[in-house]
């Protein structure tokens, strides 16, 4: 039994966050209905079609003018049956398309509305677009990310996007349950990059507030760390270390059997490892050279450290016994190359119940005469709105 069977979503989303916010409910059982425009959703091409083929697995499309007052009138009669709404749109354009909270709840009034915008519904950058790197820009994500000698860099995913699209999930399934101690139903979910974005810079808020010093950029370690960060086995590979405490240096110490490394003054405390930093990582890498990488991680993991190989993406998809173990890659369709392909699950599992294989990503309109014949749209009328070009349909 998935949680969400019976609840039925209405998907007004692009890009990325919203679909991987409707793509976690379609997994958990809900009925998601994607609209689409009659050119489709813009990201179908972007990166060769993988972008799309990732986010939107599980989902039936109906394309469907909203430019159009017949192509609205329709939305709203989807609208009115729906469980959950979850748009995207910068904040105004649903309620010029009739299609906002108040418009939907004064029918719907237990509907869970969920708006995924750049930088939420109010505030001076209300009106701004943002994609994930501006997000990721604007909330200082960027300027502690990159090489201590070079320039801020983006993250190399679009980690905001998912991370606000999960975020919508758990949201959208709270007020599901319902949002106070009478039970009540119905609400509207404001959610930004932004405010997410800035939600994982948390610590280095704390820091910033407490002392008054800004990180700077550490590369691949961690400001203040050591030793943390890639390191390379006696055959070249590279791996990464993280010993975030003084247990865990300990183990790494006793596990390489240099008690050496353990008492010298130099390396005594935290602090002085990281001011020493270049000189234990001499030392640690004349260990590890001893080594190669399969059998060094395997030691250093066994012994209680944080530790892994640094994998390029051929390596986790054709090499990684553990992610292949946990099924983290599921098969898809990229409909731009039209081409089988694989693409990563929703990272979430029961132990007692089984969620069922997705479908690949719908065509655009795939789905726009069924969803509207099970809505009581009979078959004169949408041959009428097709041609009309209010509906779209693909085979």
């Amino acid at each position: 039994m998935q949680p969400l069977r019976g609840i039925d979503v209405l998907d007004f989303t692009q890009s990325i966050a919203g679909p991987i916010c409707t793509q976690s409910l379609a997994i958990l059982g809900a009925n998601v209905v994607k609209v689409e425009p009659p050119e489709g959703d813009a990201f179908r091409p972007l990166i060769e079609g993988s972008m799309f083929a990732s986010c939107n697995r599980g989902k039936r499309s109906i394309s469907l003018d909203l430019k159009s007052e017949r192509g609205r009138a329709i939305a709203r009669d989807l609208a009115a049956d729906a469980d959950v709404i979850v748009e995207s749109f910068r904040p105004g354009v649903m309620d010029r398309f009739g299609l906002s909270y108040e418009d939907l709840s004064a029918e719907n009034d237990d509907i869970v509305y969920c708006s995924i915008t750049g930088f939420g519904q109010d505030g001076p950058y209300e009106e701004y677009p943002a994609y994930d790197p501006v997000a990721q820009a604007m909330s200082g994500l960027m300027s502690v990310t990159g090489p201590t000698d070079g320039e801020p860099v983006r993250v190399g995913t679009s980690a905001i996007d998912y991370s606000t699209g999960l975020t919508g999930a758990m949201l959208v399934m709270g007020g599901l349950i319902g949002n106070g101690p009478e039970n009540e139903s119905g609400t509207h979910i404001d959610l930004s990059l932004f405010d997410v974005a800035t939600t994982w810079m948390g610590y280095w808020v704390a820091h910033y507030t407490s002392t008054d010093e800004l990180p700077n950029r550490s590369g691949a370690g961690l400001y203040g760390m050591a030793p943390y960060g890639i390191f390379e086995a006696g055959d070249g590979q590279p791996f990464y270390l993280a010993t975030a405490s003084e247990k865990l240096y300990g183990r790494l110490c006793d596990t390489l059997d240099r008690p050496d490394l353990l008492e010298a003054e130099r390396f005594e405390t935290a602090d002085d490892r990281w001011e020493n930093r270049d000189a234990l990582r001499a030392e640690l890498e004349s260990e590890f050279e001893q080594f190669d990488r399969r059998e060094l991680v395997e030691l250093l993991a066994e012994s209680g450290i944080p530790v892994g190989p640094l994998q390029s993406i051929d390596e986790l998809v054709n090499d990684d016994p553990h992610a292949d173990h946990r099924d983290l890659f599921v098969e898809t369709y990229n409909q731009h190359l039209e081409t089988d392909c694989r693409t990563t699950r929703m990272p979430f599992r029961f132990a007692n119940r089984s969620l069922e294989p997705m479908s690949s990503p719908p065509r655009n309109g795939e789905h726009t005469r069924a969803v509207l014949d099970e809505y009581g749209y009979d078959a004169e009328t949408i041959t009428d709105l097709l041609d009309a070009g209010v509906l779209r349909e693909s085979p």
